[in-house]
């Protein structure tokens, strides 16, 4: 640039912009008020960087608060179901092991009730008479030919007993080697009525849910 002044209407458009932009008078004046407002727009920049940065950060918090609260609801429905599947196979196992006791104990209970009354109807004989009486009750009026059919150590106890007045509706007491003691079959024209010991425990059994046997050798 030439330090040569011309005038103004010799200046070319740049020329004037130039110098009427940048007066020298005003250059000082112009960099003191570029310093003092540089701290203050530092400052500013700061405060909007720090609020940016602290609303992220909340932002960031919050969101992270609500993701963590749901994996957590996640976490304890799944624990919950687990706990009530749990729960029910405990309970499950608890009634079948209560049922599979129950079972065992009815069953041993049975075992020896078989044995008792095995050792009874060997031991009083009498105990036949009311067994007779009870199959013949369902027969009242004997249809001929009409049979009771024993063990004959029983037969001997019937006849003693219930002879005379079995004679009297009917009745024929014959032996049976086939039947055991403390049983007895019933045959008329038209019904046969099995008292036999195996029998009647089978439907003892059925009645309360069991499957045991009388283990003895049955009539065919």
């Amino acid at each position: 640039m030439s330090s040569t002044l011309l005038p103004k209407e010799q200046q070319t458009p740049y020329q004037r912009w130039e110098m009427s932009a940048l007066p020298a008078g005003n250059v000082a004046q112009f960099k003191k008020t570029e310093r003092a407002s540089s701290p203050k727009v530092s400052e500013g920049l700061a405060q909007i960087l720090e609020n940016a940065r602290k609303e992220a950060y909340d932002k960031g918090l919050h969101e992270g608060y609500l993701a963590g609260m749901e994996k957590g609801r996640e976490a304890t429905e799944l624990s919950k179901q687990r706990f009530l599947i749990l729960t029910a196979s405990l309970q499950e196992a608890l009634r079948q092991a209560e049922e599979n006791i129950a079972n065992d104990m009815l069953e041993l209970a049975l075992d020896i009730a078989k044995a008792m009354l095995k050792t009874t109807l060997l031991v009083d004989s009498e105990k036949v008479l009311p067994i007779v009486k009870e199959a013949i009750r369902y027969l009242p009026c004997a249809q001929q030919p009409a049979r009771i059919m024993l063990h004959p150590e029983d037969v001997k106890m019937v006849r003693l007993h219930l002879g005379e007045a079995l004679a009297k509706d009917g009745w024929h007491i014959e032996e049976d080697g086939l039947v055991e003691r403390g049983g007895c079959l019933v045959e008329t024209a038209s019904n046969q009525i099995d008292a036999s010991n195996a029998t009647r425990w089978k439907r003892i059994n059925e009645a309360l849910g069991q499957s045991g046997e009388w283990n003895c050798e049955e009539r065919k």
